[in-house]
C-alpha cells in the first residue's frame, strides 16, 4: 500500500502547455522590397530606419517573452527575415520551431507561427483575390496531432463580402475536421456582436463559433462583459481577436482545454495612461515620424491546454 501511495500522485499529473496569439502591429524590416506600407518604407519622411525595427523587436520580444506562452501565433509579420530576428531577441527563451508561409508577391504582411513543438506539416488556403490566406499548421505536442489554424482576415473598412469569403472557406475545411483537435486563432477583424453594415455577420452567422450545432466555443464568453476586448481605437473597445476550440478540446479525451484559463495578457507597461493598449507611436496620427515607442494597438490572447496522463 505503501508504495500504491508513493506513486499514485506521479499517474494524476496532467501535462499543459499554452497557446497565445498576438497581432504585433505592423512588424516591418528596414529592407526595401516594394510593397511596404508607406510608413513602413524605409528612409522616407515617417523616419523608419533600422533603429526603429531593433526597438520594436525589443518592446514586442519583451512581451512575448514575459508571456511565456509554448505556441504562439503572431499576426502582421513582414517576411520570414525579421520574424528569426524577434525570435532570436528572445535569447534564451527563442523557439525553435518556426513556421511561415509562401508569401503571395503582392502581400505586405503575414500570420506566422513560433512553437516548442515540432511542426509535423502545414497547409495554406489560398484566398482569391485576397492577399493573405489561412494557413493551417499540425504540431505534436507530447506525441499528439494539434491543429493551429492561422487567421488575419481583411480589416474593417473593407467589405462584408469579403469577410465572408474567409468564413465560408473555413467553415467547409472544418466540416471535414470534425473529429480533429484543433484551435482557430488570429485577428478575425470581427467583433463578437453584428454591428453597423454588417460587421461582424460573417464571423458570427457562418463560422458560429459559440454554437451547440457546431460544438465550438469562442473561449471571450467565459469571461465577463467588460473584459472582452483585444484591440482599442479612438474610444472603441473590440475583440477583434478570436481564439475559438474545437468540440474535440472538451470531450474528456486527449487534449483538452483548461476551463476558465483564457485571458488577455496584460502588463502594465503594455498599456497607456488610459488602460488601453499602448500602440506603436507614430506623431500626427500616424501621419507623422516613428517616436520609437510603444507595443501594439492589440493585446495577445493566452489559453491553457492539458494532456491526461
Amino acid at each position: 500500500m505503501r508504495y500504491g501511495l508513493l506513486f499514485l500522485p506521479v499517474f494524476l499529473f496532467s501535462f499543459e502547455f499554452k497557446v497565445a496569439t498576438y497581432n504585433l502591429e505592423n512588424l516591418f524590416d528596414a529592407t526595401k522590397q516594394g510593397n511596404e506600407y508607406n510608413e513602413y518604407t524605409p528612409n522616407n519622411r515617417h523616419g523608419w530606419n533600422e533603429a526603429m525595427v531593433e526597438k520594436k523587436i525589443a518592446n514586442l520580444s519583451r512581451v512575448i517573452a514575459d508571456m511565456d506562452a509554448d505556441i504562439i501565433a503572431l499576426v502582421e509579420v513582414e517576411n520570414k527575415a525579421v520574424l528569426e530576428r524577434l525570435n532570436n531577441a528572445l535569447k534564451d527563451k527563442k523557439y525553435p520551431f518556426v513556421f511561415y508561409p509562401e508569401k503571395k508577391k503582392h502581400s505586405s504582411i503575414e500570420t506566422a507561427l513560433l512553437s516548442r513543438y515540432p511542426i509535423e506539416k502545414s497547409a495554406s488556403i489560398v484566398m482569391p483575390d485576397q492577399p493573405r490566406g489561412i494557413h493551417k499548421v499540425t504540431l505534436m505536442v507530447q506525441s499528439k496531432p494539434f491543429d493551429v489554424y492561422l487567421n488575419h482576415w481583411p480589416a474593417h473598412r473593407e467589405k462584408e463580402q469579403e469577410r465572408l469569403v474567409y468564413a465560408t472557406t473555413l467553415q467547409n475545411i472544418l466540416l471535414k475536421d470534425e473529429t480533429k483537435e484543433y484551435v482557430l486563432v488570429g485577428d478575425f477583424n470581427s467583433p463578437l456582436q453584428v454591428q453597423r453594415d454588417d460587421w461582424g455577420l460573417a464571423f458570427n452567422n457562418v463560422l458560429k463559433s459559440n454554437d451547440e450545432n457546431s460544438g465550438r466555443t469562442n473561449l471571450w464568453y467565459e469571461l465577463p462583459m467588460q473584459k472582452r476586448y483585444s484591440h482599442s481605437y479612438g474610444k472603441s473597445k473590440s475583440a477583434l481577436d478570436h481564439m475559438i476550440i474545437s468540440k474535440t478540446l472538451h470531450d474528456g479525451k486527449g487534449v483538452e482545454y483548461v476551463k476558465n484559463s483564457f485571458h488577455p495578457f496584460v502588463k502594465e507597461y503594455m498599456l497607456d495612461e488610459k488602460g488601453v493598449p499602448k500602440r506603436w507611436e507614430i506623431s500626427d496620427r500616424g501621419r507623422g515620424r516613428h517616436l520609437g515607442e510603444g507595443y501594439s494597438d492589440h493585446l495577445p490572447l493566452i489559453a491553457t491546454f492539458s494532456i491526461a496522463p
